[in-house]
């Protein structure tokens, strides 16, 4: 890796990632042992039965919306995390799908669920317009598309700006990017809330 492209935020990203168990620590740390809490803002929202998680990593909310009697299957793209979320569905008792599998193709039927949920996996993904598309093919007429992610809140404060200014030149996360109007430009209505220290994580609610 040549110096100029070294992105440190990345690198950490990848290694964290790479251990569920140090990702589940990690992820703690950083939000103040908030993490749960804030995945668990998706059931202000979820409706229907069939649900659909994209990026499951360990499965703990996998896990959470199974237990409250939703039928849910889950996708997730790092082969170590899909095999922890499969362990841990096994343990508890449940029988979930579990599939190792791009957000580009998913290997569904049009109209299959009333719900998909992402949280934290957002800006990773580079080609959104090709996921929204994607997920609107798979989701029912008046289904939602619930997501949390962190990224610059909509009042532009000034701590956030001076984080995501130190964080910019070392990520290649989208985490400035206005995932909200892509959502309506597939034809979407989207609402969106900030939370969580200075704003930083957001809650966007697509409807089709």
């Amino acid at each position: 890796m040549r110096l100029r492209n070294f992105r440190f935020f990345d690198l950490l990203y990848r290694a964290y990632h790479a251990l569920p168990q140090i990702y589940i620590g990690v992820t703690e740390l950083f939000s103040l042992g908030q993490w749960e809490k804030w995945q668990d803002r998706v059931f202000e929202d979820i409706s229907g039965k069939k649900i659909l998680e994209v990026g499951v990593g360990p499965g703990k909310l996998l896990l959470r919306i199974a237990r409250k009697g939703y039928t849910v299957t889950g996708i997730e793209l790092r082969a170590g995390m899909a095999y922890e979320a499969r362990r841990r569905v096994k343990e508890a008792g449940f029988d979930i799908d579990i599939l190792h599998q791009s957000i580009y193709h998913l290997p569904f039927k049009d109209d299959t669920f009333d719900c998909i949920v992402l949280t934290f996996v957002l800006a990773e993904i580079d080609h959104l317009d090709r996921a929204i598309a994607e997920m609107r093919r798979v989701l029912k007429k008046g289904g939602k598309i619930i997501v949390i992610a962190g990224g610059m809140p909509q009042n532009q404060n000034v701590i956030a700006k001076i984080l995501f200014r130190l964080v910019r030149s070392q990520t290649t996360l989208r985490l400035e990017r206005d995932n909200t109007a892509f959502f309506v430009s597939h034809g979407f209505k989207a609402t969106r809330e900030d939370f969580g220290p200075f704003q930083v994580v957001n809650k966007i609610v697509a409807v089709k």
